[in-house]
């Protein structure tokens, strides 16, 4: 098992599934298109971030994305976490905690005090993050008038 930053030819398998990782993720509230995908990882990937992978004799299992932002209230530099996936044949065995705890390492090494992510409602791996320490800062809510 290894965890570590991924070389080009995985970042490029890895946005080979932003489609299904859009669609997992977003629990169907974004619209399932190739294109709403890219528009998602580019401006992550431009701005510096990156993702690490878990693999395991060379074969990828798993990836999360690491990066900065700017808190929306606080104005700090903060340090982001945009994509977590296992792919579902390896799932249930641990990786996504494996994989969290190594981009919280390395971005506290970077001098990030906190740390922010989205999680659409509905999604279990809420969870896993509740168990990690994350706490929830704000609700986004929407009421339907059609």
């Amino acid at each position: 098992m290894t965890i570590r930053k991924a070389t080009k030819r995985e970042t490029r398998q890895i946005l080979s599934h932003s489609l299904e990782v859009l669609k997992e993720a977003s629990m169907g509230y974004i619209p399932a298109k190739q294109e709403k995908a890219q528009q998602m990882v580019t401006p992550f990937l431009a701005s510096g971030g990156y993702y690490l992978v878990y693999t395991k004799n060379n074969n990828l299992q798993g990836w999360i994305g690491i990066g900065r932002t700017t808190d929306y209230y606080t104005d700090e530099p903060v340090g982001m976490i945009p994509e977590l996936y296992v792919l579902p044949e390896h799932r249930h065995v641990g990786i996504a905690r494996m994989l969290c705890a190594e981009a919280l390492r390395r971005l506290r090494d970077s001098g990030y005090a906190t740390v922010q992510l989205n999680v659409f409602a509905g999604n279990s791996i809420r969870q896993l993050y509740q168990k990690l320490g994350f706490e929830e800062v704000a609700t986004l809510m929407k009421k339907r008038l059609d």
